[in-house]
């Protein structure tokens, strides 16, 4: 809708959608699945303002164990994702929700880079430097391109860069709310439970200021209803997100993966995720 609609959702909306996304990924987590590819694209929204993620196809139980690396498409995949980890945990899903909510709030994708090293360079501007607590988490996650990374020689970027983009239209809350989301080290991201305010923790606590300032969330029912977009429609509208399915996660891209003709599938052994090989499709008979 934001593409081919031109919608701009009033922050009591924001705060509508949001809890819904929040409420679907905490049931996932709470089932011990990764969905592993949230974005606005897979995000869908009925007449009557019931919000649903779609798309599972990366969707996976999780488990410690290595998992694929590279996934989630690449505009709102985690820093540790960024470099190349393969021991992530569920908290990958709450940074791509962390970036759903921010382009909900703008209207328009945060980071739009189209490599992983430029993306890094996007968050660094963003949210500022990492600190040697980030970095020190990053590193003991083994991420293979950590230490090209600080080879390369990182980005600067300024703290309060968060603020000063989003505080114009926004609260001093809604800031601290996405802070609470997009964190360098995943250990320090909030939890789904937590970001929907639930339980004693301080960042719930944080987080249900947000949810108790005003204006608060309207009921779904209020939502308004907006024209059915179909695919075809799609394909011919595309905006802000015609890029953001170059590099998606396990299907396309270089992703450790040969090519946009494979699916990955987790065999529940304690090993790695195996891939196999989709059949070629038919040509179509002329």
């Amino acid at each position: 809708m934001l593409d081919e609609l031109n919608v701009k959702f009033t922050m009591s909306q924001v705060k509508c959608l949001f809890r819904q996304v929040l409420e679907g990924i905490d049931y996932l987590h709470r089932n011990d699945i990764i969905h592993r590819d949230i974005k606005m694209q897979n995000i869908l929204l009925t007449a009557k303002g019931v919000l649903k993620l779609a798309d599972f196809g990366m969707a996976r139980a999780y488990s410690p164990r290595p998992l694929t690396p590279g996934v989630v498409t690449i505009w709102y995949r985690s820093p540790e994702l960024l470099l190349g980890t393969k021991y992530y945990n569920p908290s990958i899903d709450l940074w791509s929700a962390g970036l759903v909510l921010a382009e909900l709030l703008q209207s328009a994708p945060c980071l739009t880079g189209e490599t992983p090293m430029e993306q890094l360079s996007l968050i660094i501007k963003l949210l500022g430097s990492p600190t040697q607590d980030d970095l020190a988490a990053l590193s003991a996650m083994g991420c293979p391109d950590f230490i090209r990374w600080r080879r390369e020689g990182l980005a600067s970027g300024r703290a309060d860069n968060l603020d000063r983009r989003f505080l114009a239209n926004t609260s001093p809350e809604t800031v601290t709310f996405l802070r609470g989301l997009l964190t360098w080290d995943p250990n320090t991201r909030w939890t789904a439970g937590e970001a929907l305010g639930i339980g004693k923790s301080r960042s719930a606590a944080r987080a249900e200021k947000w949810w108790k300032e005003s204006p608060r969330a309207i009921d779904k029912d209020l939502l308004p209803t907006f024209p059915e977009v179909r695919n075809a429609e799609k394909v011919q509208t595309m905006g802000n997100h015609g890029r953001a399915g170059v590099e998606v996660a396990g299907r396309a891209g270089n992703n450790n993966h040969a090519g946009g003709g494979e699916y990955v599938f987790d065999f529940g052994d304690g090993g790695e995720e195996s891939g196999l090989r989709r059949p070629a499709k038919r040509p179509r008979a002329r």
